[in-house]
C-alpha cells in the first residue's frame, strides 16, 4: 500500500479523469498486491450503485435485448486434439485434464461476475470449449460502457492466460450491440458479429470486432494521452491492424513492488515450445504457435526495454532492483528459428523399372 500512496503524486493528471483507482488482485489466496498501470475501473470498486446489476440481467417477460458487450471464445484446435486423444485410447486422460482446466477457469470467470449478494455484472453461457459472455451496459453518460469494457479486458486476460498455462490456446472476439441471453437462449447482433470474426480463423487471440473498436475509440478520445489510459496495457495491435487482448500483462500486475510472475512467463513459453515441436509437420496449427511465440517474445522484450536499469545513482532502489529483474525476461524468449521447419534433401529408395 505504501508504494501506491507514494506513487500517487507522480500521476496528478489522472485525478482529473476520475479514473484513478486501487486495482487489488488477490494473489495465491493470501497476499494482496497492487497493479502497476491497471488504473482502469474495477467493477467491485468503481461501478456506480445506480447501475448495480440484478440477478437476472436481461428482462424475461417479455424477453428484451439490451446494449451489451459480447465475448465469444473457444479453444483452438479442440476437435483435432480430442480426436487424437480418442484415437490413442487416451480419452479419459485428456478428459480429466480438460475438466480440471475448464472447471478452474470457468469457476473464476463466474466468481468475477458476482456483485453484491446474488447480483451479477455479466452472464456466462458455456458448452465445453465454447463460451459466451453477455455484459449489458448503461448508455446514460458519455463514458458509455467504458467501465464494463475495461472489466472484460481484465477478466478475459486472466481467463485466457489460465487456459494457456494448461495447454489450451483461446481464440475469440469481443463485439458490441443488442443482446439477450438466459439459461436456454443466446441471441443478438453482437453475438453474430463476435462469432463471425472468430470464424475467420487466424491467431490464437481474443480480438475486438469493429463495433467494440468504435466504442473504444470514443472512450480513448476523452484522454489527453493514450499511454496513460487504463486500456493501454490491456491491448495490442497485430501487424494486420487487429486489436487484441494482451493477456500476458497479467504477469506484471504487481510490478514493481511485487515483482514479476515469472512462473506465468516460463509456463507460457514452455507450452508454446511444446506446440511448435508437436505440430512441426502441421503448417496450419504450427502457424498459430508461431504467432503465439512472436507475441510472447514481443511482450518480454518490450517490458525489459521499457524498464531499463537506471544509471542514476540516486534512483529509487526498489525500482532499480525491479528493473534488474525485468531484464531477466530476456532469458525466457522462444527460440523460434531453432524450432522452425527447414527444407531437406529428397531421400528416395531406388526402384528399378521392370
Amino acid at each position: 500500500m505504501e508504494g501506491l500512496i507514494e506513487g500517487m503524486d507522480r500521476l496528478p493528471h489522472l485525478f482529473d479523469t476520475g479514473w484513478l483507482q486501487l486495482y487489488i488482485e488477490k494473489l495465491n489466496g493470501v497476499t494482496f498486491q497492487l497493479s502497476r498501470n491497471k488504473i482502469g475501473l474495477n467493477k467491485k470498486l468503481c461501478l456506480k450503485q445506480k447501475n448495480m446489476k440484478k440477478q437476472h440481467l436481461y428482462p424475461k417477460n417479455p424477453p428484451e435485448m439490451l446494449p451489451s458487450y459480447v465475448c465469444y471464445a473457444d479453444i483452438l484446435g479442440f476437435s483435432q486434439v480430442s480426436k487424437e486423444a480418442l484415437n490413442a485410447n487416451k480419452g479419459n486422460l485428456f478428459l480429466s485434464k480438460l475438466r480440471k482446466a475448464l472447471s478452474k477457469a470457468y469457476t473464476r470467470l463466474r466468481n468475477n461476475a458476482k456483485g453484491l449478494g446474488k447480483d451479477k455484472f455479466y452472464s456466462v453461457k458455456v458448452f465445453t470449449d465454447n463460451i459466451v459472455v453477455g455484459y449489458p451496459i448503461s448508455l446514460e453518460d458519455f463514458r458509455a460502457g467504458e467501465a464494463e469494457l475495461c472489466d472484460i479486458f481484465s477478466t478475459f486476460s486472466e481467463f485466457q492466460l489460465s487456459l494457456a498455462l494448461e495447454g489450451f490456446l483461446l481464440r475469440g472476439s469481443i463485439a458490441f450491440g443488442k443482446h439477450y441471453m438466459d439459461n436456454d437462449i443466446v441471441f443478438g447482433d453482437a453475438l453474430l458479429e463476435a462469432v463471425a470474426q472468430d470464424k475467420q480463423g487466424g491467431a490464437p487471440c481474443i480480438s475486438l470486432a469493429r463495433s467494440a473498436v468504435k466504442l473504444l475509440r470514443h472512450h480513448l478520445g476523452s484522454y489527453g494521452e493514450t499511454n496513460w489510459t487504463p486500456q493501454h496495457q490491456d491491448l495490442l495491435k497485430d501487424a494486420d491492424g487487429i486489436i487484441f487482448l494482451n493477456y500476458l500483462e497479467e504477469a506484471f500486475v504487481a510490478f514493481p513492488d511485487g515483482g514479476i510472475f515469472f512462473e506465468y512467463i516460463e509456463g507460457h513459453r514452455d507450452i508454446i515450445v511444446a506446440g511448435l515441436k508437436k505440430f512441426r509437420g502441421n503448417p496450419g496449427v504450427r502457424s498459430k504457435y508461431e504467432w503465439a511465440a512472436r507475441y510472447h517474445n514481443f511482450v518480454c522484450k518490450e517490458f525489459a526495454e521499457t524498464h531499463q536499469v537506471p544509471s542514476n545513482p540516486d534512483a529509487d532502489e526498489m525500482y532499480a532492483y525491479a528493473a534488474e529483474e525485468a531484464q531477466d525476461l530476456l532469458k525466457y524468449l522462444v527460440d523460434i528459428d531453432s524450432l522452425s521447419t527447414l527444407p531437406s534433401r529428397i531421400m528416395f529408395e531406388p526402384k528399378r523399372i521392370s
